[in-house]
């Protein structure tokens, strides 16, 4: 909970100050249907004012990620989710594990699944995925739960347990939002023993690659030496899978493969593998994502494969090298948690170290 803030005394839909504070206060404390209800209320009594529309959205967008939209129009997701959920949900009990808009239980449920339960942590996000429910019609066929997916009981919640578990909860490294652990709770807390997820597995995805040079580092500012300051800088080291500036320099390799349904998903590993070079400049390592709903049901965001994708490409940097056809490299990554570390050497430079 955040620090105590005083409340206003008057009506806060008659102060913008007011309302900001009050609306802020109500989405950090996870009181998430009171701030949307309060934003609407905002929205409805100054209709057509733009001061009192930015606020309202300032309030309701707080404490959400920005990826929503993209991901949204992500049709190549969207198709696949939809492909494998109205092959496999029909006459099933599903768990829509962080649903956000509610859009795959929604899928669920219309695809003829007996009972969909779905949970969102975000407690604002939670109050619009039942908005959004409703105005569909599917508010009886689709119970939301407005937190984590770790709280659920299989008895109390879940009526003794689901047998199909939908997730999207990846991120562009696909571990860093915390999935590896949910599932695993999911797996042996919240599922029957012959319970199925979707997708099914996952892997992680590199390659060599070409891409322009990335600014690491920043120089003296107003004449100070901030060097010892450079190692805690977020530099940026993604790209969209269309960028035409990034070109793979080798064949493709799954660096760590997840399977959700066996229920074990180490929460830390390591990973070494040889990678060799078609030719041309090799700037360092690509990576992505590869999620499997069915053999025939795959999807990945690999470089070059589609515009308007979600999941983002993430790069590795080494020191850039025109390599010649065959030229071998060592790459390697770790995790632990949610975080994803790679890097990448050439063959050569090792050998000469």
């Amino acid at each position: 909970m955040n620090d105590k803030i005083d409340m206003p005394r008057g009506d806060p839909l008659d102060n913008p100050a007011d309302f900001l504070a009050l609306g802020l206060k109500l989405a950090a404390d996870r009181s998430g249907p009171l701030a949307v209800a309060l934003a609407e209320r905002a929205r409805s009594r100054h209709c057509g004012d733009p001061q009192w529309q930015a606020l309202a959205d300032a309030v309701l967008r707080h404490d959400v990620p920005d990826y929503h939209v993209r991901m949204l129009c992500d049709g190549r997701r969207n198709a696949a989710y939809r492909a494998a959920i109205e092959r496999f949900a029909p006459g099933r009990r599903v768990l829509d594990i962080g649903t956000g808009s509610g859009l795959l239980a929604m899928m669920a449920a219309r695809a003829g699944a007996d009972r969909v339960y779905a949970c969102e942590a975000n407690p604002m996000l939670a109050a619009s995925a039942r908005a959004v429910i409703a105005a569909n019609g599917l508010a009886d066929r689709i119970t939301i739960f407005d937190r984590h997916s770790a709280t659920l009981d299989r008895d109390r919640d879940l009526g003794g347990g689901v047998d199909l578990i939908v997730s999207e909860i990846f991120s562009h490294c696909l571990i860093g939002e915390g999935v590896l652990g949910s599932l695993v709770h999911a797996r042996n807390h919240l599922a029957l023993p012959d319970a199925m997820f979707l997708p099914e597995r996952a892997t992680i995805e590199v390659a060599l690659a070409d891409f322009p040079p990335m600014v690491e580092s920043v120089g003296p500012v107003a004449g100070f030496d901030l060097s010892a300051f450079v190692p805690h800088l977020h530099a940026k080291r993604y790209t969209v899978p269309e960028d035409p500036t990034l070109a793979l320099r080798s064949a493709q390799t799954s660096m760590f493969s997840f399977d959700f349904t066996s229920g074990v998903l180490p929460q830390t590993d390591r990973c070494e593998i040889g990678l060799t070079s078609t030719g041309g400049m090799v700037s360092g390592l690509a990576q992505w994502l590869r999620l499997r709903f069915a053999e025939d049901i795959i999807y990945e965001n690999r470089p070059g494969s589609a515009a308007d994708l979600h999941w983002m490409i993430n790069l590795t940097p080494t020191e850039d090298r025109e390599s010649a056809p065959g030229e071998a490299y060592l790459a390697g990554a770790v995790y632990a948690a949610d975080t994803l570390v790679a890097w990448c050497r050439n063959e050569h430079d090792i050998q000469c170290n």
